[in-house]
């Protein structure tokens, strides 16, 4: 079963976003717990790489590059074009917030799904992750002096106690099975929980479409309205990064382009509180079907050729 799941891997995460959106009820059930699974997914995947190399890589200049084009550099390129299509002002700022986010923690299980370097891919994710807040209250800051509204304040408390649970902490666990276990037993586990880690990415698709399926049932131009904005949004995202990083590589350009269309929009939902409203709830669903169809398409060219 856990050979198929990883063989169909990229396929059958598209297709979580579809049962989320046939299951409304079961999506919303399944919201509170992606926390946890979150957690799970991140010690599992930290485990399995280099903590000396993750750190070696933090330390490299063209991680934090990186870094500053997915938020500042893509909020700059995707902003000014929602500008130009004059889209709604808290629709604006729901795609602010979303260019400010970090990169999704499951990219790194996404990236060795399609076969490619978990282990850079988790050095960006961190990197994006650390400038988060900063970008998030400058785009605040920008859309509170356009539009005249009140400025974005973050819970920087529960922002501290999310990078200690989800980065610091695995990290630490990391390290201490990496000390107490010899390498061939952690060798031999990993290969039976890599599947698992795959399998742990299912329930973000399926727990963040409730909102969204929500909108359609009312009104179903606004969720295909958003669901278009959220696709061009990511299309752009991964298409920029893609062309920005080809000329060292096409693994790496297809590491970037996922990596910064992959979006961590449950940590900014839960950092800003309801501050930025049910249209960010509605967009964190839309954003699924672009972000998990983005592998599956990625798998399927590069087998093509």
């Amino acid at each position: 079963m856990l050979r198929f799941i990883t063989r169909y891997s990229t396929q059958l995460l598209a297709s979580c976003v579809f049962i989320g959106f046939a299951l409304p009820n079961f999506s919303n059930a399944l919201l509170p717990f992606l926390p946890a699974v979150l957690f799970a997914l991140m010690l599992f995947t930290i485990v399995s790489l280099n903590i000396r190399t993750l750190v070696k890589d933090l330390a490299q200049t063209s991680i934090w590059l990186y870094a500053i084009w997915h938020t500042l550099g893509l909020t700059a390129l995707i902003m000014l074009i929602a500008w130009f299509f004059n889209v709604s002002s808290q629709l604006y700022l729901a795609i602010a917030a979303t260019c400010a986010t970090g990169s999704l923690f499951a990219s790194p299980a996404i990236v060795r799904s399609i076969g490619l370097d978990a282990q850079r891919c988790m050095a960006m994710t961190i990197a994006s992750t650390l400038l988060m807040p900063g970008v998030l209250l400058l785009n605040s800051h920008l859309f509170s002096h356009f539009s005249h509204n009140q400025q974005l304040q973050l819970d920087m408390q529960v922002y501290g106690q999310r990078l200690a649970i989800f980065i610091i902490l695995p990290i630490i666990i990391s390290l201490l099975l990496h000390k107490l276990l010899k390498q061939q037993l952690i060798d031999k586990a990993l290969i039976q929980i890599r599947p698992v880690t795959i399998v742990l990415v299912f329930f973000f698709p399926l727990g963040l479409m409730g909102a969204f399926r929500e909108v359609y049932d009312t009104s179903p131009a606004v969720a295909l309205e958003y669901l278009a904005i959220a696709s061009a949004a990511c299309f752009i995202a991964f298409v920029a990064s893609f062309l920005l990083y080809l000329n060292k590589g096409k693994e790496l350009a297809i590491i970037s382009g996922v990596t910064a269309t992959n979006r961590n929009v449950l940590l900014t939902y839960s950092i800003t509180g309801s501050f930025l409203g049910i249209e960010y709830m509605i967009y964190m669903g839309a954003i699924q079907l672009p972000v998990y169809l983005l592998p599956m398409l990625v798998k399927l060219t590069s087998r093509s050729r």
